[in-house]
């Protein structure tokens, strides 16, 4: 079965909670003040399942009152689809477009749009309202299809579902192929289990007994038990509610807003690369919606509307992430994207040289900034939840041991390498530590390696480098500890490797006769083979 988080959306008392129990027969308003005041305060859950097409959709109840806009955030962060509700006889109406805004900031714009109680309006005011709401769709840059109908009497609901089924089949799959994203909306202790928190899964799946992580905590626990609306699973995946039994986890320390991830799957990121939709005035304060959660932020003017977003703490997130933007008094002005979640170079004027990688080519983008530091699969998995191009990396990098390293860079690098050995050995005649090299670059072994073959004139000799054709071999300290240790006669190579002489030193030094290799296993030095020559020519010519 796939599952799909869908949120409802629209001003407070268009009938939003009875709607979704007409459609689901489950009431959201769970709270004793809601039931009272007839009104949705939090959060609230259902969800509509469609056998046919192996298919459930989760439903998160919006409240949509002014006050509770940033539970109206909240519970729109982690939805793909939206169920846009509209009093047939009010209309369009503040948080109608509020709401929608929300959503489409946050990325959604697949969903169904309904005109509701149509047994208290007559023909007339209903088409009214209809073609109120296809304007407003239409400006607004959304395609939702209107049903029009009664919770009351049901008039409407199987059309309804007939538009949410074909909404549905609109969205892509793939988000449980992600790495494991779990949002959480609230916690609480269960007598003979212990803490349990509760959420959307927006990406990845998770198994009962298998490790994870909770952010910002960075707490570990294993999970005992999943839930699925009160029924107990063995697994669970994205667009799915879930609730999973966390022991040793402390309920008091969680908020709404916090993650549930793997291990090693993420990166945390105190100043993010972000595109807005608006113009936002620099060292501005705002509040900056990550999913459920609120963090205020400075935004620093890069380019366009690409901004540095500084932020007080590290905070969870991916590329592609969307963001919803309140100005200091709460109201919505817009939303952005991130673009790079944990920024490394945080120069405007790299920003600015690779601005079209940023936004166009993210693995050139992080194979500059991480430049001899080198390219990781996994650390871009961490940055994005997706594999990296590999034919890009294949045109554009080289592969060394795990990491890739730009090309461009790398011919950079080798130019830069091959200046500083040159000044340096004018200094020192026995050759460059490897260590001096290792300190200047900050280059793995697997790079050194690489740039040593490349440049061509020079050796490693143990821990020095030194230039092949100029060298004073015979002064080199190894080749006086060769030398004697080669002074009584023969040696097994295996000896002399165990002896700490290097295999690279000891190949030279057959290169340039100083020693000499008898048969496979057995060398001997130039000095003995000479007087072993000269004794047999002493005993005669036969």
């Amino acid at each position: 079965m796939r599952y799909y988080l869908f949120a409802t959306a629209g001003h407070v008392d268009h009938g939003k909670t009875s709607l979704i129990k007409a459609l689901t027969g489950i009431d959201t308003d769970r709270l004793p003040e809601e039931k009272r005041r007839g009104l949705s305060i939090d959060l609230g859950f259902a969800y509509l399942d469609f056998p046919d097409i192996r298919v459930r959709l989760e439903f998160i109840d919006v409240p949509g009152h002014e006050r509770f806009i940033k539970n109206a955030i909240a519970g729109l962060a982690s939805a793909r689809g939206l169920l846009l509700v509209v009093d047939s006889a009010e209309g369009i109406m503040p948080q109608t477009v509020e709401h929608l805004r929300v959503a489409k900031n946050f990325g959604i714009n697949r969903g169904v749009a309904v005109l509701t109680k149509i047994d208290k309006v007559d023909w007339e005011t209903l088409e009214i309202a209809k073609e109120e709401l296809e304007d407003f769709l239409k400006n607004e840059g959304v395609r939702f299809p209107i049903t029009c109908v009664s919770s009351r009497t049901g008039q409407g609901i199987e059309s309804l579902r007939e538009n949410l089924k074909n909404a549905v089949k609109e969205l892509k799959e793939g988000k449980a192929l992600r790495p494991l994203r779990i949002l959480v909306d609230s916690a609480f202790t269960v007598k003979g289990y212990g803490t349990v928190l509760r959420g959307s899964c927006i990406e990845g799946r998770i198994k009962e007994g298998e490790g994870v992580v909770v952010e910002p905590l960075g707490t570990r626990a294993r999970v005992r038990r999943i839930q699925n609306h009160g029924i107990f699973v063995k697994n669970a995946e994205a667009g799915e509610r879930v609730a999973l039994n966390l022991p040793g986890i402390e309920k008091e320390k969680i908020k709404r807003g916090y993650w549930i991830l793997k291990p090693d799957s993420y990166v945390k990121g105190n100043v993010l690369l972000v595109e807005t939709n608006i113009d936002l005035k620099p060292g501005k304060v705002y509040s900056v919606f990550f999913g459920m959660r609120e963090v205020q932020g400075r935004f620093s003017h890069v380019e366009k509307r690409v901004y540095f977003l500084k932020l007080p703490e590290g905070i969870v997130s991916k590329r592609g992430d969307r963001v919803v933007i309140l100005d200091s008094s709460g109201r919505l002005i817009g939303g952005g994207e991130v673009l790079h979640p944990q920024v490394k170079i945080k120069k405007k004027s790299f920003v600015r040289e690779n601005l079209r990688h940023l936004l166009e080519s993210f693995e050139l983008y992080v194979l500059k900034e991480l430049d001899s530091e080198g390219f990781k699969i996994y650390h871009f998995r961490k940055l994005t939840g997706l594999s990296p191009d590999h034919k890009l990396l294949q045109r554009e990098s080289v592969k060394l041991g795990d990491r890739f390293y730009l090309k461009e860079s790398l011919e950079k690098l080798e130019e830069r390498l091959e200046i500083f050995l040159k000044g340096e050995l004018k200094k020192r005649s026995l050759g460059v530590p490897k260590a001096d090299v290792a300190k200047k670059f900050g280059i793995n072994q697997d790079l050194f390696n690489y740039l040593i073959q490349k440049i061509g004139r020079y050796k490693v000799l143990g821990e020095l480098i030194v230039e092949e054709g100029s060298i004073n071999l015979g002064e080199h300290p190894q080749i006086r500890k060769l030398l004697e240790l080669l002074s009584e006669g023969f040696m097994e190579e295996r000896d002399i490797i165990s002896s700490g002489i290097s295999r690279e030193i000891l190949n030279l030094a057959v290169k340039r006769r100083y020693v000499h290799r008898i048969g496979d296993y057995l060398l001997i030095s130039d000095g003995q083979l000479g007087e072993f020559i000269k004794s047999l020519r002493e005993l005669g010519d036969e």
